[in-house]
């Protein structure tokens, strides 16, 4: 082989790793973005995670309970029977009146 041939090999073998290594560095920018792309991702997700355990936490402690429910529901039975006590006392005075009345008519 020629010195000439030889040098020709040389460079074709060069241009060729050249070629290759710039396919390399492409693909590893490539790589370097979307690594940093997940990591913005990981992070803001971490974030959002961290509100929502906050989130939870806040519901637990003011979530009311089934008895609290139940405790609600007979305080509004007993107003609702209370009033409908209030209208019964009312509905036999107002009998009582009307009785009065109809006494006083007669005379």
């Amino acid at each position: 082989m020629k010195e000439r041939e030889r040098i020709s090999n040389l460079e074709e073998l060069m241009a060729e790793n050249l070629i290759r290594l710039d396919r390399l560095e492409a693909g590893q920018t490539v790589i370097h973005r979307s690594v940093t792309d997940l990591n913005k991702i990981v992070f803001k997700n971490s974030t959002d995670i961290e509100v929502l355990k906050q989130d939870v936490a806040y519901l637990k402690e003011n979530m009311a309970t089934k008895q609290m429910f139940a405790s609600m529901l007979e305080a509004m039975v007993d107003g609702f029977d209370r009033t409908d006590r209030q209208f019964s006392k009312m509905h036999d005075e107002m009998v009582l009146l009307r009785q009065d009345v109809n006494v006083l008519k007669a005379r």
